[in-house]
């Protein structure tokens, strides 16, 4: 086999992640070609870097530069004649806080719940929500009163209970969009978490902005049914029968 026919070797750079040269067709099909591009609304013309969030069948090309992002088949023209690109984790952990903040003031609606997910799998923070003015986000957008007291334990070892225990572990305070990128759900899937905790556990939260901030019942430090962290006794089991559905 020669050296043309090998396959590109692409840089792995987070959970089933690459990077690649991606040659965007602004325009229709040339008729003829082989190939198929399945992007219509391409963020350029020509050859751009990108980084594709690999699939089984079909994959997720997401621009950096417009944080936008096409799900394509792993058969589509933009795919199979990628390039290889090398990666520069230095660039892009400076140039995606400033490409973020520049499209959220001026009110742009973006891909930001995918370029989330791109960052948590690279270990970079998520920047926060801003207004168009440039300044963060303190509207708030509703939540649940805290209970006078726990209703009954978190489990720990449940998805509830890990889901809590991220927020907890960070405070008590994260972001929605963080949250979907970390446990690989939509916002109504994490807003539902949010309820179903205060719901059934009596834990509330407030939403300002895109951050959710956890309110405990008074006097309670630990809300699983075991320690979680440092002198952390369990909250005082429950008789009554379960109903967290979300922990199956």
């Amino acid at each position: 086999m020669s050296a043309l026919q090998r396959p590109e070797v692409f840089d792995q750079i987070g959970e089933g992640m690459d990077y690649r040269r991606i040659y965007w067709l602004n325009g229709p099909n040339v008729k003829g070609n082989a190939l198929t591009w399945a992007v219509k609304d391409p963020p350029t013309s020509g050859w751009q870097s990108a980084i594709v969030i690999r699939g089984e069948k079909r994959s997720t090309i997401f621009c950096p530069f417009t944080i936008s992002s096409w799900t394509v088949p792993n058969n589509c023209a933009e795919l199979t004649s990628a390039k290889h690109q090398p990666w520069d984790l230095n660039w892009f952990s400076k140039a995606m806080p400033r490409i973020w903040a520049e499209n959220q003031k001026f009110g742009y609606q973006k891909d930001y719940d995918t370029c989330a997910m791109v960052l948590k799998r690279l270990g970079l923070p998520v920047p926060e929500q801003v207004m168009r003015d440039g300044e963060v986000d303190t509207r708030v957008k509703g939540g649940k009163a805290v209970a006078v007291k726990l209703e009954k334990p978190v489990k720990l070892k449940g998805k509830r209970g890990q889901f809590l225990l991220w927020f907890l572990e960070g405070g008590g305070t994260r972001s929605i969009r963080e949250a979907m990128a970390e446990h690989g759900m939509s916002r109504s899937n994490a807003l539902s978490y949010l309820y179903m905790i205060q719901k059934d556990h009596g834990i509330g939260y407030e939403l300002v902005g895109d951050m959710a901030h956890i309110k405990m019942p008074e006097g309670v430090t630990n809300p699983f049914d075991e320690p979680w962290g440092q002198g952390q006794e369990p909250a005082a089991p429950s008789t009554e029968v379960s109903d967290d559905f979300l922990d199956t």
